[in-house]
C-alpha cells in the first residue's frame, strides 16, 4: 500500500466519521403536522371562548370552500354567558 492509498483511505474515513455526526437530534421534537384550512383546529373547541373567537375570526367570504365539520363538536357551557359573533 503506497502513501497515497493510505491518505484516501484516511480522508475517506474523515469524511464518512463527520457525516455520521450530522444526524438528527434526538432531543429535537418534531415539527406539528400542518392543520388543514378546510377542518376546524382542536384549539376552537377547546371553550366556549375559543370557538366563538375563531368562528368571528373567519371571513365572510361566500367563495371560500366549507368547513368539514365531522367530528366537530362545538363546546357548551352551563355556567357562562352567552356570547355573541361578530
Amino acid at each position: 500500500m503506497n502513501m497515497r492509498s493510505l491518505l484516501l483511505r484516511a480522508a475517506v474515513l474523515g469524511a464518512a466519521t463527520l457525516l455520521a455526526a450530522c444526524g438528527d437530534d434526538p432531543g429535537e421534537a418534531p415539527a406539528p403536522p400542518p392543520v388543514a384550512e378546510d377542518t376546524v383546529p382542536a384549539s376552537a373547541t377547546a371553550s366556549t371562548t375559543a370557538y366563538v373567537q375563531f368562528v368571528g375570526g373567519l371571513a365572510a367570504d361566500d367563495r371560500a370552500p366549507p368547513r368539514r365539520l365531522d367530528g366537530v363538536t362545538p363546546p357548551t357551557s352551563e355556567t357562562s354567558e352567552p356570547l355573541t359573533v361578530e
